[in-house]
């Protein structure tokens, strides 16, 4: 994306990052990890690259690609993508160059499974220009998190991001978050009218809604601590959450402490959890918390916990993305995606490059589609049992 853009910082940054990004990274002993890994009964899970599910992003002649792909299970077969920087052709045969570049847009997929599923792309329109699907506010823009469907209602996360001119920075920054809702998810997202809610007040890097999980009668969202990264994790009842009503969530302040509405005492759940994430279920039990590994060349890697608030397993590898063996490599956006079929674990990433490369280069910057199958002996080993 062109959020991170300059591969020149890469360079400033990448030794600080490879010190002391997941700095106990383990290897999760039943995965194979390479794209091209062969079938073996003894290695209970498989990871590997899924070409037939890429084709479903490459489908739309004018859309040419996006990162963050966030996706959220709209029922009835229907699933919303979240993109983040994108490219909008104007009409269909326009390269990249000759494109809008728009802060977001979203996507509609018509069947759960990716590799035969249908699709159609959004943006917003301004003046017949293909523009930001949720749009800018003054000199802020909007990059999305995730999103949960509460009935005949929709809750969506976007991060607020700003320009950042300090040199140390990948140019932008992050000055808080916005949450809304849409009355009318079933129609088409050109037909949305996305309703702003007030949340808790907290510190602008604190960004609220990276990952959602609704659990029984309660919905459960993981805050990111923008500048390391450090996860932590509120929740609503349902029907607050429902009716907009963000403002009191109850914090997780530890076991001592429990559910506090004192953002103060929040206590991190998940150190260090990656720029995005997602939590879901674990099919064998418990919950499953995927991202990136490291800055430039990255992998994707898997946490472990039997509760939402943890304690969270150190992160474990899973799949070393192709691209990140390239020269210059740059991967990020690990996370999995549980409304999806075709698989165990269905996991997406992606790759970028250079801002020249970018736009010339149509073998990136698509979301790819990594899927992760447990064998009969794929069991989890015990977690620790406490809250």
């Amino acid at each position: 994306m062109l959020r991170r853009r300059s591969l020149l910082l890469i360079g400033i940054v990448f030794l600080a990052l490879a010190l002391f990004s997941f700095p106990s990274l383990t290897f999760w002993p039943m995965a194979q990890s390479s794209a091209d890994s062969t079938e073996n009964s003894a290695a209970p899970i498989k990871a590997s690259e899924w070409p037939q599910a890429d084709r479903l992003f490459r489908s739309d002649p004018q859309w040419l690609g996006g990162d963050a792909a966030f996706s959220v299970d709209l029922g009835g077969g229907r699933v919303l993508w979240m993109f983040g920087d994108s490219f909008i052709a104007k009409n269909p045969g326009a390269t990249r160059r000759q494109s809008a570049f728009v802060r977001n847009s979203v996507a509609i997929q018509t069947g759960y499974d990716p590799s035969q599923a249908a699709i159609k792309f959004y943006s917003g329109r301004r003046t017949g220009t293909p523009s930001d699907f949720a749009q800018s506010q003054g000199k802020t823009w909007l990059w999305p998190m995730a999103g949960v469907r509460l009935g005949d209602r929709l809750l969506l996360f976007y991060m607020r991001e700003a320009s950042d001119p300090n040199k140390d920075s990948l140019g932008f920054k992050s000055v808080g978050w916005n949450a809304f809702i849409v009355s009318n998810p079933d129609a088409e997202p050109s037909e949305w009218s996305l309703q702003p809610l007030a949340g808790p007040g907290i510190n602008g890097r604190v960004l609220v809604g990276m990952s959602v999980v609704r659990s029984g009668d309660l919905i459960y969202a993981y805050a990111l601590n923008d500048e390391n990264h450090d996860a932590y994790l509120l929740r609503w009842s349902v029907k607050a959450a429902g009716s907009g009503q963000l403002s009191s969530p109850l914090w997780w302040c530890g076991a001592d402490r429990g559910w506090q509405t004192d953002p103060t005492r929040q206590q991190i759940v998940i150190h260090d959890a990656g720029s995005e994430f997602s939590v879901q279920r674990d099919p064998r039990g418990g919950y499953l918390q995927v991202s990136s590994a490291g800055f430039g060349a990255s992998s994707i890697v898997v946490r472990r916990a039997a509760h939402l608030e943890g304690p969270w397993s150190e992160p474990e590898f899973l799949y070393r993305p192709p691209e990140s063996d390239a020269s210059g490599a740059f991967v990020y956006g690990g996370k999995s995606h549980p409304e999806l079929t075709g698989a165990d674990l269905i996991v997406t990433y992606t790759a970028n490059g250079s801002d020249d490369r970018l736009r010339t280069d149509m073998t990136i910057y698509y979301p790819r589609f990594v899927r992760v199958t447990f064998g009969k002996n794929a069991k989890s080993e015990p977690l620790p049992a406490g809250r």
